[in-house]
């Protein structure tokens, strides 16, 4: 039996103002064919199928598009929420998919056991514990007067009780199959990219999980949530696929993959990288505006229109002929035969003997809420543990907020779902 791993597709993905929609059209096309050619029984899509909780007609077109084209392969797909997903929009059509031998779960329902998927293949049987993003509402109770420690210990448990209850039952009552596990969190140690998963700490509590929660009996554990590639822990059967495509500039150099599986005799045998060609080039050009201009002037003779350059400009003093420059060069390169996605200006100053950074166009998209929160704090010279307070509590805020997006009635009439 062959299993392919995959995650983080992020449909409907922006990177600044330009759309990735025809990047995600060549990927799903190539993963067709791969899933073809590679004659793979079992597609798994390990969460954050879109970008957003509200995805627009075109993602959605693409979405359904691809699970329309494997129809005629007859292959089974199981597909979890992320937490970009909305449980909602990819449960809609669960019962309708089902028939189709495709699984859908979208958010946990509170039972286990509706996470799990019994599949048989020509190859033999499977079970596979479809997980999606478990938020820290579906884990625990706020209680009064618990401290930050203790709701984070909470979340931790929730989670490795949710997975101990799964691995139970499928011991239970089906013995001698292998049981494979979906998950979308963040497990401890893993290496995060710089720029989309700088809020990855602050989203659920889930920092504090690591793989050795994860209890024994699963004989893989197929991770998304973090856009690496990598091996979690000391075994190599607990792994992140990562992302696909590189969806931040951060990820130029990330090595985009899908993971193969091969089942024989109830046993993972093989994990193999499947690398995903690159349809994009994203380059980063830095430095001080003179190395800069140098640097562009070579892409001009190497580069093409799929080519996506991100250009920081950063210079020692403050200058007004600096900045008639920068402007000039953006001018200047309206036309080239690359993309400009991004540009930014910084002037480094000496303040008190400390260096400090000073940003000059910064777009509010370059930045995390933890960011300007953080500028806030930085004003008002918030320091200690009056700091680390706040940031805290503003991470729940924030969580309550964007879990109230996604379940606005759930947690309008559960009166338990406020700040303790």
């Amino acid at each position: 039996m062959k299993i392919l791993h995959t995650a983080d597709w992020h449909l409907g993905k922006r990177l600044y103002k330009h759309d990735l929609r025809d990047d995600h059209v060549r990927f799903l096309d190539w993963l067709a064919e791969t899933v073809e050619s590679r004659e793979i029984d079992v597609l798994l899509i390990s969460g954050d199928v879109f970008d957003t909780t509200n995805p627009n007609d075109g993602s959605m077109q693409l979405y359904y598009q691809f699970l329309t084209r494997m129809l005629p392969l007859e292959r089974k797909i199981i597909i979890t929420g992320g937490n970009h997903d909305s449980p909602s929009k990819l449960n809609a059509p669960r019962e309708l998919l089902r028939h189709l031998n495709m699984h859908v779960v979208g958010c946990t329902t509170g039972d286990c056991t509706d996470e799990i998927i019994r599949l048989s293949t020509g190859a033999g049987d499977l079970l596979v514990a479809a997980v999606p993003y478990l938020r820290d509402s579906d884990l625990r109770q706020s209680i009064s007067g618990q401290t930050y420690e203790e709701r984070i210990e909470a979340v931790r448990m929730g989670i490795r009780n949710h997975y101990e209850r799964i691995i139970d039952h499928c011991q239970t009552q089906y013995r001698n199959v292998p049981v494979l596990a979906m998950g979308h969190l963040y497990v401890n140690g893993a290496t995060v990219s710089p720029e989309s998963e700088r809020e990855i700490h602050a989203v659920g509590g889930q920092a504090a999980f690591s793989s050795e929660h994860f209890p024994p009996g699963f004989d893989y554990v197929a991770l998304g949530h973090i856009h690496v590639p990598q091996i979690i822990g000391a075994v190599e059967t607990v792994r992140y696929c990562g992302s696909p495509l590189p969806l931040s500039f951060g990820e130029r150099n990330n090595r985009h993959q899908v993971l193969e599986l091969t089942v024989e005799n109830g046993k993972i045998t093989t994990v193999e990288s499947v690398p995903v060609p690159r349809f994009r080039s994203l380059r980063q050009v830095a430095g001080p505006l003179e190395t800069v201009q140098e640097l562009l002037e070579k892409l001009e003779e190497t580069d093409d229109l799929t080519t996506l350059v991100e250009i920081l400009v950063e210079e020692e003093q403050e200058s007004l002929v600096v900045r008639q420059q920068f402007e000039k060069l953006q001018r200047d390169y309206t036309n080239a035969p690359f993309q400009i996605a991004k540009t930014r200006l910084t002037f480094r100053n000496k303040l008190k003997g400390l260096d400090a950074l000073y940003v000059a166009d910064t777009n509010l998209q370059d930045l995390s809420y933890l960011d300007v929160f953080g500028r806030r704090l930085d004003a008002s010279q918030v320091e200690g543990e009056e700091r680390t307070k706040l940031v805290e509590a503003y991470k729940e805020l924030y969580r309550l907020v964007t879990e109230q997006a996604l379940h606005p009635v759930q947690l309008h009439e559960n009166p338990t779902n406020t700040l303790s």
